[in-house]
């Protein structure tokens, strides 16, 4: 994925920064005394020098997406990873050297989220906005004259630019839809109650995929009334085990009658 982001970076340049990428070099090496005397010409760097955990984006909730085969999958949320880069610029002069590291700080810094359209690979099929921050005053990059002095190289401006992306720790489960809660109350001097809470979905028949929202669904026996909700899901709590009718009513539509069985392995309606 970090190759994956170098070029995401790099085409960012070339197409929003619109770099000559035949006349200016975009590269992603260590910046050393070596490489730099061998540079032919202008030359954008970006070096990667530290990887960390984002803490402040840090989600510890899990994700339960509905599939359409009846089932659910539970996912652990995603980490969040920083990916901190030196960028310098390398020309034969300083006049040139400032011009082109302005154009380049100017370019990163208007986007503070990676333009989709740019993203490829593992990046472009994830929830998450891949963010970044260019030029911040709490980098961490904090002793230039270090750094350079250990890679035997004269001091040059530079600015940090900090890439977050999404890491998926590949912690999902996958079971069938729970369509049935019960648990028992026990009173003193009394049986054990059974309290049973169940939920459906009412979909157009024959499409499952055509869900009704604002049905209005009447458990008679019981008393209870439910209304469907944009996913087309109703709930009923502490329903009474047996035969119950359904009265369901569409806006418009005469009430149609149910008979559903409490508990069973699915509550949904079709109409």
């Amino acid at each position: 994925m970090i190759t994956e982001l170098d070029e995401i970076i790099k085409q960012l340049l070339i197409r929003k920064g619109k770099l000559d990428h035949g006349e200016v070099d975009i590269k992603f090496e260590t910046p050393d005394r070596e490489w730099s005397a061998s540079l032919s010409k202008p030359t954008v760097n970006l070096y990667l020098y530290d990887i960390r955990e984002n803490h402040e984006l840090r989600g510890t909730e899990w994700i339960i997406e509905k599939n359409a085969n009846n089932t659910a999958t539970k996912r652990k949320n995603a980490r969040r990873i920083d990916l901190s880069y030196l960028v310098t610029v390398w020309t034969n002069n300083v006049e040139d050297q400032h011009g082109l590291l302005w154009i380049v700080l100017s370019t990163l810094i208007r986007y503070p989220a990676i333009p989709t359209e740019l993203l490829l690979g593992q990046l472009a099929n994830q929830n998450y906005p891949v963010i970044t921050h260019a030029a911040q005053p709490n980098g961490l990059f904090n002793n230039p004259a270090d750094f350079w002095a250990a890679l035997d190289n004269e001091i040059k401006p530079a600015f940090n630019y900090v890439v977050t992306l999404p890491m998926d720790p590949d912690l999902a489960f996958t079971s069938a839809i729970t369509r049935t809660r019960s648990f028992s109350v026990k009173r003193p001097d009394a049986e054990a109650e059974t309290m049973i809470s169940i939920s459906g979905t009412v979909y157009l028949k024959g499409q499952p995929d055509k869900v009704i929202s604002d049905a209005i669904i009447v458990a008679k026996e019981a008393n209870m009334t439910s209304k469907t909700n944009d996913k087309g899901q109703y709930s009923f709590t502490n329903i009474s085990t047996g035969e119950q009718t359904f009265q369901v009513t569409l806006q418009g539509e005469k009430p149609k009658l149910i008979t559903v069985t409490v508990p069973s392995k699915n509550y949904d309606i079709e109409i």
